[in-house]
């Protein structure tokens, strides 16, 4: 994907409040592009993407716990509910292109599920 169409992706989703940090990802995990400057290394990029392709029960972003609710190939969408209760969820896509978008949102305007569901909406426009 090139970076002026990550661009135009990151602003549609900041079209809901409670969007925080977007970010690109390439089949290995490796980190595309980046919505601004956040504290993301590749490590925890793979690990992320690792535990979607896994199917693993929880993720981990920031340092905190987040449960995986709904996990298959096109989607991803997990929720903070441990220690740190709040930080929101984690919600991704897999691109046209086969790359994965991936956000942070806060609990605001739009449920875990509709998030997940408009994720998906904007990666496959």
């Amino acid at each position: 994907m090139e970076e002026q169409k990550f661009h135009s992706l990151v602003k549609a989703l900041h079209e809901h409040e409670g969007m925080e940090e977007v970010f690109l990802l390439s089949k290995d995990g490796s980190i595309i592009y980046k919505s601004g400057e956040f504290p993301l290394t590749d490590d925890e990029a793979k690990s992320i993407l690792s535990a979607w392709m896994e199917k693993e029960p929880s993720l981990s972003f920031q340092n905190f716990r987040f449960a995986i609710l709904k996990n298959d190939e096109l989607q991803l969408a997990a929720k903070n509910i441990g220690k740190g209760k709040g930080k929101g969820n984690i919600i991704g896509s897999i691109t046209r292109g086969g790359d994965y978008l991936i956000a942070h949102t806060r609990d605001e305007a739009l449920i875990l599920l509709e998030w997940s569901i408009f994720i998906n909406k904007i990666a496959w426009s």
